[in-house]
C-alpha cells in the first residue's frame, strides 16, 4: 500500500487551502471541501482577463502524489 495515510490526511486538511500534485503532474490549489469514497473535492477560484471563475473540482485520490496546505 503506496499511500497508507493519505486518507487521514485529506480528513485533518479539510476547509483549508490546499495544494495537490496529481501523478500527470497537475497542481491544484483550492480550498478542499470534502472527502468521501476515495475521492477529494475542492473549490478553485482563477481569473481570465476580466472574468473570475469557480469551479468545483473532483480528484480521484489514487492519482494523487502529495497534499499540503497553503
Amino acid at each position: 500500500m503506496m499511500k497508507m495515510g493519505f486518507d487521514q490526511k485529506a480528513m485533518k486538511l479539510l476547509g483549508k487551502n490546499v495544494q495537490v500534485k496529481m501523478v500527470n503532474g497537475c497542481v491544484i490549489k483550492g480550498t478542499m471541501t470534502h472527502y468521501n469514497n476515495g475521492y477529494l473535492c475542492f473549490i478553485t477560484t482563477y481569473k481570465q482577463r476580466d472574468d473570475e471563475k469557480t469551479t468545483i473540482r473532483r480528484l480521484a485520490l489514487k492519482d494523487v502524489t502529495s497534499m499540503s496546505e497553503v
